[in-house]
């Protein structure tokens, strides 16, 4: 009796959720639009859908009777009222290519749609029938992938497509209800979704708990932030919002397969500090000493973000002789990069030309192994040539703050502070560095910053406490605001030993600031203020730089709190101040503009107040979001398999075979009984068995081979989503 009622609890609440999902996605994208439909009826069908869709994936041993009942019933009702489908598709298509027309340049305004002779349906009712063959095909694929597919994420992907169709035109409102009933759809799949794979029997009645706390939850936020305040965007905004995200989303997956040039460094969620062991480069030193290897840098400041530089249109290069003309080399590195798009670089490298300069960085061009002669003396000012001088009135407009407003808040708050440019670009960047470094304290959990605030100004401001991203941005910012033409870098710094290999890994990230000195080039500048805990090695207090002729040895920064760990005390030989720096998260985390949204043209009621929906636009994040997740957990499953198969332990590596050939039996796939001996024999036996392994392993592979004999779209599920081959 338990059972049955526990099976009967399961139906019901899998019924539930398909006819939520199938009926607030097709209302929510009709709502959107403002094309009028008859909902009554629609909810009969999607609840009479989501009914016998669920009894058939449920019991099989009645698939054949409810399948027959819901194509017997359908697929008759749709083709005896056919015209009113085709006309209500048409009547969908006008209305939104209409919307759409004026604002998306590759849509031309649609022709009247004509009624199809011997259509007695209304134009509502011709929607309808329309809207009852996509929830009918909908239907299909969420109940599925709900109920039998024993996926977490799957059944919040499926009916995500359609929706998006809601968001293209998002100053035209959605119907609130649509969007309530979708959340708690995607939240009951994701909170019961371990127990609908695992746990069956408790899943009904969890489902049904989850549904009531949902709909409360939902209730609440509805009375706390009523949906009739929140104020439409104009398409202009929210095409530049879209491809914005849609950047980094790129960015975020490109990372994932290799370190990358990031276009943007978004600061909106640089709330802690968090890194890896994962390894970046192994490098070996001529000389013992402290090291700053620079990757890549950013140009303007703008909404809370570093912006990518643009390329120079001239014969200057800026990156083959950084902060260095010398002709001649006093040290030498060897780098072994782990895959990278750019190349790890020391300041005062000797080099006429390196392929591959960009203005920001050099690219590697598939060479991840490679060495530089540098020199850590500031060489002597240069004359500044008519090509230097054409860059650096390309840099004064290039690396700049974008936004006049932000520029004067900062600049007035420098000014308040004493900071005033002089005719010494590197003077000033040291003042400013010095000032910055003093103004806030280091620490790996500065927090968020409030919504809509600039992320410099709170930090100088409010914050005073942060790491190495706020401190190089801090800085940055501000000789930006004087005109003066600085960037924000990332990189890595160490400490290595002459001659001996040292490992260097992500906890080694870090930011500073580069100022551009005429005659010279770009010299790093140090502001962060304490010291990084995660330094792997104590830094020695290096020998002091040589003073140059006409150019000011860069100087210690004032004087700050005595660090825990041994910091150096005197200036580096490299030219960078010397307070001690900590890693820089180089995570792209999710965009938060920091201001209003424009006004669209369709105006809400006077006098309401008003709220940003942009919101839902974060749904359009989650199908690339899955799909990369799914990419690196199936990289990540095949590389664990192929290790337990390879391990020293030949037995153990034959009985992690057979689990494995355990998994591939649920699809089909004939073993054999010589896996099951050979299985049997390693849990009992006390040989090595290496040649077993050997035939254990071609087993696996004939396994494998037939599983790929079966139709493309179900071994596209075994690789990319159930990870079997």
């Amino acid at each position: 009796m338990k059972q049955a009622f526990q099976s009967l609890l399961k139906i019901l609440c899998d019924a539930a959720l398909v006819a939520i999902a199938i009926l607030s996605v097709p209302c929510a994208v009709l709502t959107a639009y403002q094309i009028s439909y008859p909902l009554e009826p629609l909810i009969l069908a999607a609840v009479s859908i989501g009914l016998v869709l669920s009894v058939w994936m449920h019991v099989p041993r009645f698939g054949i009777i409810a399948g027959g009942v819901y194509f017997a019933a359908l697929i008759p009702l749709l083709i005896f009222n056919r015209k009113a489908v085709i006309y209500g598709f048409r009547l969908f298509r006008f209305t939104m290519v209409d919307l759409l027309a004026p604002d998306v340049p590759f849509l031309s305004a649609p022709g009247p749609v004509e009624t199809i002779e011997g259509l007695k349906a209304t134009p509502s009712e011709a929607i309808g029938w329309f809207v009852l063959l996509v929830m009918a095909i909908l239907g299909l694929s969420v109940a599925w992938s709900l109920i039998r597919s024993k996926m977490i994420v799957l059944p919040v992907i499926v009916p995500l497509p359609i929706f998006m169709l809601a968001l293209i035109y998002t100053d035209l409102p959605l119907a609130h209800w649509t969007v309530f009933l979708l959340m708690i759809y995607i939240g009951a799949c994701l909170i019961t979704g371990s127990l609908r794979a695992h746990e069956a029997d408790r899943y009904g009645i969890v489902t049904l708990f989850t549904f009531a706390g949902l709909v409360i939850l939902g209730l609440l936020i509805r009375w706390i932030s009523p949906p009739e305040t929140y104020e439409p965007i104009s398409f202009e905004r929210r095409q530049e919002i879209m491809s914005q995200k849609a950047q980094d989303i790129y960015d975020d997956l490109i990372s994932a397969m290799k370190n990358r040039v990031k276009r943007t460094e978004d600061l909106t969620d640089e709330d802690r500090w968090e890194r890896t062991d994962d390894p970046v480069m192994e490098v070996t030193a001529s000389e013992n000493g402290e090291f700053y290897l620079r990757a890549y840098s950013f140009g303007s400041y703008g909404k809370n973000r570093w912006n990518h530089s643009s390329e120079f249109d001239g014969t200057w290069k800026s990156m083959d002789a950084l902060g260095n003309r010398a002709t001649q080399s006093g040290e030498s590195v060897v780098i072994a990069a782990e895959q990278s798009e750019m190349k790890y670089v020391p300041y005062g490298f000797v080099a006429d030309h390196e392929p591959g300069t960009h203005e920001s960085y050099i690219a590697a061009n598939g060479n991840n192994q490679y060495g530089w002669q540098f020199s850590r003396n500031i060489p002597d000012a240069a004359n500044v040539s008519p090509e230097e001088s054409a860059y650096y009135e390309w840099a004064c407009g290039q690396y700049i703050i974008e936004d006049e407003k932000t520029k004067d808040a900062i600049l007035s708050f420098a000014k308040e502070n004493g900071l005033v440019s002089s005719d010494d670009p590197y003077e000033t960047a040291k003042r400013v560095a010095a000032f910055v470094h003093s103004v806030a304290e280091y620490t790996t959990e500065p927090g968020s910053i409030p919504d809509g605030a600039d992320f410099v100004l709170y930090f100088l401001n409010e914050g005073k406490k942060g790491y190495c991203v706020h401190f190089a941005s801090a800085t940055t910012a501000i000789l930006q605001a004087m005109d003066i033409p600085a960037r924000y870098v990332f990189g890595y710094r160490f400490f290595a030993e002459e001659d001996r290999p040292t490992p260097v890994t992500d906890k080694s990230a870090h930011a500073w600031t580069e100022v551009y000195c005429p005659g010279i080039g770009w010299l790093p500048v140090e502001s962060t203020a304490g010291e990084d805990q995660n330094l792997a090695e104590q830094t020695p207090a290096p020998t002091s730089t040589p003073e140059p002729t006409n150019t000011p040895t860069p100087e210690p920064i004032d004087e700050s709190p005595e660090p825990e760990e041994n910091t150096p005390t005197e200036t580096p030989e490299n030219g960078i101040d010397n307070e001690t720096p900590e890693p820089v998260p180089t995570e792209e985390p999710q965009d938060n503009e920091g201001e209003d949204p424009e006004q669209s043209e369709r105006q809400e009621p006077e006098g309401a107040a008003k709220k940003s929906r942009l919101g839902w636009l974060w749904l359009l994040l989650i199908p690339p979001a899955v799909v990369g997740g799914l990419w690196l957990t199936g990289k990540k499953v095949r590389e664990k398999r192929q290790k337990l198969f390879s391990q020293e332990d030949a037995k153990q590596a034959i009985l992690e075979m057979y689990h494995y050939l355990g998994r591939l039996k649920k699809y089909g796939v004939k073993i054999g009984n010589r896996a099951n001996d050979l299985d049997k024999e390693a849990a009992f036996s006390n040989h090595v068995m290496s040649e077993e392994r050997k035939e254990m392993k071609n087993i696996v592979t004939r396994a494998e081979n037939e599983l790929k004999k079966q139709p493309k779209w179900k071994v596209l599920i075994y690789k990319r989503v159930l990870f079997l081959l």
